[in-house]
């Protein structure tokens, strides 16, 4: 049984844990939280775990296997690289950091001590996906030409917010690894050409609309904002005809238009949730002594932080 500790206690880890007591193979072991008020719910909703209000005090406990890391964007790569340092397995949130080179440095590190380290991309373990790649490969929609993206919300302005501040705010840290994954998932060709059309508001990207370029001739579109509610739906254009999936980072129906009239669709569930098949991903390569995931490799991180940093120097 691997026993999860879980730094930050926000929203996104309350969902993972409600997901974790679905597994079989995981339990949620401990929480920190600098915040007594979510470090006092924890204690009262779930006395039988441990509560730290220090990072370190969860890290250095023994019976810690893995460690899922919710805080901040820009406080990942420290968390990680200490979690590494003490061979804890590491599921790290997205963006895992907010540079290439923080990123490779974690995947160079969980290398070298032989120690899981994964992004946590839910869009790559989604049931659904492996529905959509199969029919893909099965050219259903003849040669893919082009994929587009959209991950668009309205929020309000929350001063202070992590999502506001000019070192780890805006749309592109927030979401864009979700659409650069998807992308990924279908076009296998090194990237050619970027160009952006970009909104500014108090120094952080509020709306971006990016156009990517392949060496391969495909090409893709990123369509991400902050300040604007859109469908957020994946199409796929092919030579015979389109796939649209929505919501595209974790689908449970895609549906096939083609050129010649037929309309079909594509439809599976979640196991419990969106998160678990992402957690079971994890538990089974802890399982087979893996310290990266196929599905989601250090690679595959390494090429969606570096598309990024490409996509900011357009802005």
């Amino acid at each position: 049984m691997v026993k999860w500790g879980i730094l930050g206690a926000g929203n996104i880890a309350a969902r993972f844990i409600e997901s974790l007591f679905h597994s079989q193979e995981g339990e949620l072991y401990a929480v920190a939280s600098f915040t007594e008020e979510k470090r006092n719910y924890y204690k009262e909703k779930f006395p039988e775990i441990q509560v730290y209000k220090d990072y370190f005090e969860l890290l250095d406990d023994p019976q810690v296997d893995a460690i899922y890391i919710a805080t901040r964007h820009k406080d990942h790569y420290r968390w990680a690289k200490e979690a590494l340092i003490r061979k804890k397995a590491v599921l790290c949130e997205k963006p895992a950091t907010l540079s290439y080179q923080e990123t490779k440095e974690l995947c160079d590190l969980s290398k070298q001590n032989q120690t899981f380290f994964m992004e946590a991309m839910k869009t790559r373990f989604v049931p659904l996906i492996a529905d959509i790649k199969k029919a893909l490969d099965d050219h259903v929609l003849g040669d893919i030409q082009r994929v587009e993206t959209c991950f668009a919300y309205n929020a309000p302005y929350r001063p202070g917010h992590y999502l506001h501040e000019k070192d780890q705010g805006g749309i592109l840290n927030d979401v864009a690894s979700y659409n650069l994954a998807s992308i990924f998932d279908y076009i296998h060709s090194p990237i050619q050409k970027i160009s952006s059309t970009v909104q500014m508001i108090d120094e952080i990207d509020a709306n971006d609309i990016i156009e990517l370029v392949f060496e391969n001739g495909q090409t893709a579109l990123v369509d991400i904002a902050m300040n604007e509610n859109k469908e957020k739906k994946m199409t796929i254009i092919g030579t015979k005809g389109k796939m649209i999936a929505n919501l595209f980072y974790r689908p449970e129906k895609a549906t096939i238009l083609l050129n010649d009239g037929q309309e079909y669709t594509l439809e599976r569930k979640y196991i419990y949730d969106d998160f678990f098949t992402e957690i079971e991903e994890v538990h089974q390569c802890l399982k087979n002594q893996k310290f990266e995931s196929s599905r989601m490799s250090h690679q595959d991180s390494l090429d969606i932080i570096q598309a990024m940093e490409d996509i900011r120097k357009t802005f």
